[in-house]
């Protein structure tokens, strides 16, 4: 029992050594951190993260907003692009045809023309429809009826019952929006007829 008890150090010697021990640790803890307080990084990308903030950007003298670099040389670049393009072939579709190197993948025909003409004349009318300017609406159908006669979907009449109802609403302009969205089922305008002039929208 005796020599039990020698060989295990005595409890006060522990009550000493810990407070000993955690001096130590903090001593080493303060020494790894760097002079103004912060913990080291642990790798290089958390170092670049940990300097960003400090790098701040210089500041400009002046308070007008910066002019978009190289906007002249920008613009030449674009139209030397679109030049570029509009020579470049036109790749067909048989396996005999060349794919190699840039090419148009089809023609840009007098009917794709026709069809971005139309397509700029409907988001005019919808321009003049949002701004509630039946006027400029009549105009813009008038345009349409002239430039594409055909018409499957009656796109111009649809655009003409709206004008209407923006500058004539009433009995009779309601009733023709009435008639129009119960015949052209399949029209893209019809939405519009109902909310402007069905639903007052």
């Amino acid at each position: 029992m005796d020599g039990d008890d020698s060989v295990k150090p005595p409890r006060s010697r522990w009550l000493v050594a810990a407070p000993m021990l955690l001096g130590a640790a903090l001593c080493l803890v303060s020494r790894a951190r760097e002079p103004d307080g912060r913990r080291p990084p642990a790798s290089r990308q958390e170092a670049s993260r940990e300097e960003a903030p400090r790098q701040a950007a210089p500041r400009r003298a002046s308070a007008e907003p910066p002019a978009p670099s190289g906007s002249a040389e920008h613009a030449a670049a674009v139209d030397d692009l679109a030049s570029a393009v509009d020579d470049l072939p036109v790749t067909g579709p048989g396996p005999d045809d060349r794919h190699d190197g840039p090419a148009h993948p089809h023609p840009i025909t007098p009917r794709h023309l026709e069809i971005q003409h139309e397509n700029g004349l409907i988001a005019l009318l919808h321009d003049a429809m949002s701004a509630r300017n039946g006027a400029r609406m009549r105009e813009l159908v008038h345009e349409y009826r002239r430039a594409h006669p055909g018409d499957p979907s009656q796109l111009a009449d649809g655009y003409e019952v709206i004008a209407a109802c923006l500058e004539t609403p009433g009995e009779e302009s309601r009733a023709a929006a009435a008639g129009y969205y119960a015949e052209r089922r399949a029209s893209t305008v019809r939405r519009f007829v109902r909310r402007i002039c069905l639903e007052g929208g």
